[in-house]
C-alpha cells in the first residue's frame, strides 16, 4: 500500500482553486503552499487579472505561512487588584 501523503519538495509549490472567493471579498482566485530552494515553507496567492491590452495573466504574491496567534494561558491582573503597588 502506498502512502498518499503529498510532500512538497524544495523549489516547488501547488495552487488550488479558492472556492470561497467572491468579487466582493477580493480573496485570491488560487492559493497554496510551497518550499523555497532551501526548504523553507511559504504561502502562495494568485489572482487572475487582465492587462490594459486584454491579455490575461496571474498576479501572484508569496509570503510566510499564516500562523494562528495563540492566546496566553497566564491570568491577566485586574486594574482593581489590591496587590498592585499603585
Amino acid at each position: 500500500m502506498s502512502d498518499s501523503t503529498y510532500e512538497v519538495k524544495p523549489g516547488t509549490f501547488s495552487l488550488f482553486k479558492n472556492d470561497n472567493r467572491t468579487e466582493e471579498n477580493k480573496q485570491p482566485h488560487y492559493n497554496g503552499n510551497g518550499k523555497d530552494l532551501n526548504g523553507n515553507d511559504f504561502q502562495v496567492s494568485a489572482w487572475l487579472t487582465e492587462s490594459k491590452s486584454g491579455k490575461k495573466y496571474f498576479s501572484c504574491k508569496i509570503q510566510e505561512p499564516y500562523k494562528k496567534e495563540t492566546t496566553s494561558s497566564e491570568p491577566v491582573q485586574s486594574a482593581e487588584d489590591p496587590d498592585l503597588p499603585f
